[in-house]
């Protein structure tokens, strides 16, 4: 009895231990409510760092992590006065900062980020925008008596920085001293809640700084009056992101006057970096607000949590978290339309984490068409530009509308060699910039009127060309475009339209011009849009003539490229076809291949149909079988690979397929490891006989087992098989199936 006992208290203690990975988070972009950071992404199986990095997302990603954090916090606080949190630390009089971090040394980021904000700043005033960059100051900084004794905090870096900015001309707005004044008398940071950022009042003061400057540059924006806030408090009863109880009395300021809050119907189809998602849209409700500019701010945790005070201080307030998004400034510039751009960072976030040093200095924005720093007026500039140009014949403009938001974009092969494509409407000049789907394209209002839409096209050489726009209305996409595969939802409609795409609507000729390059065939290639990665060939053939398949999506659901390429000696063409494809859909496709040979391809009426066009039938077919000599045949369809030849050694089991009138064998599939295994293949050959070999894979002599079936063509038929054991000397393979799972029907 006693050793059931303890054998019970073994399962039990060990079922114990496993339970958190019952409950690990595996959510993308998932960020913590301890930490305030998102958590370790996944490795990828077989890279050499896999280990470290797989420890990394095991301590991030396990159950009830910020329980316990949150659990051995409070113990320390209750025994040894110790705050042991990832965020929290505690200073003297009972103040609690941020962890302490290393002293930071001014160098080579520091100046890329400085360099940044003076092209953002460049980029704005020419196009007739005003900016101004803020710096916050951290509470490490401002409140520096109250820290951790043998803390020495250097921010020297700081005024080297803000030397090197007056040095570029960047128009900035220094925060810190103004708070550490304000500190000798007020609390503008708590003593314990908020540990990093400002309260309310300091918030109050900075913002007022901030507007006293724009003030100088428009007159109609005026500094706060505490008059305009019910000044109230509020008790903070736990740290933020924590569970760690302090109960502190904390100012809230509230802003009388109220605001619209349009922040949904502007986001939809607004591509922010899924992991700093903040947005906001806000039009003053007060008296004379339609008179005030128009405020575009890229802000951090400061104000995502203080949106008030600026909400009456703009017509518009648009707030974008700044974290990575800000380096696409041209994308929010397009949709937005400002007339006063701020960017605000705080003294922690100088890091890669939020703005990324190497995308920092890849920025790469059109260079301005007219410049609004010029003493000629831009009307002017724009005339010169527009009498320089050579006219073209018209374009198609695509359209893709949200709620407020639409895309505009280009897809034309012609453009890919161009430097710089501009939109010309409504009175604006939009900068239209290469996107994942290899478009150009911008975010725009839906207000904003096409009907006399221009595309200006600036190439290499400095040439000009200008093509007169008809808009085309694309329905097929609607709201769920995306570029991040977190953000995808099915869509009720996925067919591709053809006309709307404007890739394959006309027959598409390939040529070449390449001395001695000569093409032999034409193949589809599914690549994912997400990764860029090459998923599989559909089809290949080197013969003219009406061409049809079954295409069955084993890839998660998501967008696609079919990229049609043309292969050759020396150098392939390609065009791609973009559509959004179903995981575990059957898509029926066919298309003609008008000419093919080594200078000219010629391909048309391509189209896709589905899902649900294709009729899953499931059908197991009979077959008849040959082995080799030493490949035995036993119950349940299992078959077992031996050898006797000396040295010989096993590795894979390999499939592959023959059919009637090729010359050999094509691998569809090889497999190393046990388990089961499946794969697709359709059947482009005339209806008629097929061989699928097995074969057990050696450095020798192989042997192989062969099954002989009927195959009709442009059909679909899921092969699988399960590897039940394999080594040097052995290899056995179970239960291997062909079966018909669909037929195309028109």
């Amino acid at each position: 009895m006693r050793k059931v006992i303890d054998y019970l208290y073994i399962v039990l203690f060990l079922g114990i231990l496993l339970i958190p990975l019952f409950f690990m988070n595996t959510k993308p972009y998932s960020v913590s409510e301890t930490d305030n950071r998102t958590l370790a992404y996944a490795p990828d199986f077989g890279k050499k760092d896999f280990r470290p990095k797989f420890e990394t997302y095991l301590k991030d990603r396990i159950g009830f992590r910020d329980e316990m954090i949150t659990a051995y916090a409070k113990i320390n606080d209750t025994v040894a006065g110790d705050l042991s949190h990832p965020l929290y630390e505690n200073g003297k009089d009972g103040y609690i900062f941020f962890g302490m971090h290393n002293v930071i040394r001014y160098g080579d980021y520091h100046r890329t980020f400085a360099e940044f904000v003076k092209a953002m700043q460049d980029y704005c005033e020419a196009r007739g925008i005003r900016f101004y960059f803020a710096f916050e100051p951290e509470k490490t900084s401002v409140m520096r008596q109250y820290l951790p004794d043998g803390v020495n905090y250097d921010d020297s870096w700081v005024e080297e920085m803000l030397g090197y900015m007056d040095e570029l001309g960047v128009h900035y707005i220094d925060n810190k001293s103004l708070l550490m004044e304000k500190s000798k008398s007020e609390q503008v940071f708590n003593v314990k809640y908020d540990a990093g950022h400002w309260n309310d009042l300091g918030s109050f003061y900075a913002t007022n700084h901030i507007l006293s400057r724009i003030h100088e540059d428009f007159p109609e924006i005026t500094e706060l009056s505490k008059d305009e806030f019910t000044i109230s408090t509020e008790v903070a009863q736990y740290l933020p992101v924590s569970h760690f109880e302090i109960n502190e009395t904390v100012p809230k300021f509230t802003l009388k006057e109220t605001w619209t809050d349009l922040s949904t119907a502007y986001s939809d189809g607004l591509d922010l970096n899924p992991s700093y998602k903040h947005f906001h849209y806000y039009t003053s409700d007060s008296e004379g607000a339609k008179s005030l500019p128009r405020l575009l701010m890229f802000q951090g945790s400061y104000y995502n949590r203080g949106t008030q005070f600026f909400a009456d201080r703009a017509s518009e307030y648009i707030g974008v978290h700044s974290y990575q998004n800000v380096i696409d400034l041209d994308y929010y510039v397009n949709a937005f339309d400002p007339d006063i751009v701020i960017f605000e960072a705080a003294e922690y976030t100088f890091t890669d984490t939020y703005y990324n040093r190497t995308r920092m200095r890849a920025a790469d924005w059109n260079p301005p068409l007219v410049d609004a720093r010029e003493e000629t007026p831009v009307e002017e500039q724009l005339d010169e530009v527009l009498a320089s140009a050579v006219p073209m014949e018209e374009r198609n403009l695509y359209v893709l509308e949200y709620t407020d938001l639409e895309k505009v974009y280009m897809y034309d092969d012609g453009f890919r060699s161009a430097q710089y494509l501009y939109l010309l409407a409504d009175g604006r000049i939009l900068d239209l910039q290469k996107d994942s789907f290899d478009t150009y394209s911008a975010m725009i209002d839906t207000k904003t009127d096409l009907k006399h839409a221009y595309l200006l096209v600036v190439e290499y050489d400095g040439s000009r060309k200008l093509y007169p726009l008809t808009v085309q209305r694309a329905h097929f996409l609607q709201s769920d475009i995306s570029e991040a595969t977190s953000n995808i939802r099915p869509i009720t409609d996925p067919y591709l339209y053809v006309e709307e795409l404007g890739v394959l609507q006309n027959a598409t000729e390939f040529t070449t011009d390449m001395k001695g390059n000569s093409f032999s065939s034409i193949e589809i290639q599914l690549i994912s849009l997400a990764t860029r990665e090459y998923c599989c060939t559909l089809y290949s053939t080197a013969s003219t003539g009406n061409k049809s398949g079954a295409l069955l999506i084993t890839e998660p659901t998501g967008w696609y490229r079919l990229r049609f390429k043309v292969n050759s000696s020396k150098q392939d063409e390609y065009i791609d076809y973009i559509t959004f494809l179903e995981g575990g859909e059957y898509y029926p496709y066919s298309f003609v291949v008008d000419k093919l040979d080594t200078q000219h391809v010629v391909v048309s009426d391509f189209s896709i149909y589905g899902p649900g066009f294709a009729t899953p039938c499931d059908e197991v077919l009979p077959y008849t079988m040959d082995m080799t000599d030493h490949a035995v045949p036993g119950n349940d369809r299992e078959i077992v690979f031996t050898t006797d030849v000396s040295e010989n050694r096993f590795s894979s089991a390999i499939l592959s397929v023959l059919t009637e009138d090729a010359e050999d064998f094509r691998e569809l599939y090889s497999a190393s490891t046990t388990g089961v295994h499946h794969g697709y293949y359709t059947n482009f050959e005339e209806t008629g006989a097929c061989t699928i070999k097995i074969r057990a894979n050696s450095n020798i002599k192989d042997e192989s087992a062969s099954f002989y079936y009927q195959l009709e063509k442009d059909a679909l038929y899921e092969y699988s098989f399960e590897l039940v054991e394999i080594d040097e000397k052995k290899v056995v393979i179970r239960n291997f199936q062909l079966k018909k799972i669909s037929e195309v029907t028109e």
